[in-house]
């Protein structure tokens, strides 16, 4: 199904990723966690990685979505230890550590099939198409 076109399963798992987000997020809300813009910043990154696979705009704009992968994964694993130190929970920072190497692994895939559509051309200039 998805062999023809592989930007089709990266954006399908971009928005599950979106959709797990968004669930631990609203999650912790519930429960009362007591650091409430890890929260928040859960569902806005959640919301931000939801619409960017289902819009369309996961194979338009590839540079973005790898760069809104890398600032999501940055923003777990700080999240992580931040929850780790100041809440004093372990269970949600491994979590946020777990879901932050599936986004490493989405921003790897991302990458690859960025740097895979490059051509460079063996003229003088050196520059890439």
């Amino acid at each position: 199904m998805f062999r023809k076109n592989i930007f089709n399963f990266f954006c399908l798992l971009l928005s599950i990723f979106g959709v797990v987000l968004i669930g631990l997020g609203v999650y912790l809300l519930t429960t009362g966690f007591s650091l409430s813009y890890v929260t928040i910043g859960l569902i806005i990154a959640g919301l931000l990685a939801l619409l960017s696979g289902c819009a369309g705009t996961c194979k338009k704009y590839t540079c973005l979505v790898c760069l809104l992968l890398t600032l999501i994964t940055l923003f777990l694993f700080i999240t992580g230890m931040i929850s780790f130190i100041f809440a004093g929970v372990l269970v949600i920072p491994i979590i946020l550590g777990s879901l932050g190497i599936l986004a490493i692994n989405l921003n790897t895939l991302c990458l690859i099939l960025k740097f895979r559509r490059i051509t460079v051309y063996g003229d003088s200039s050196g520059s890439c198409k």
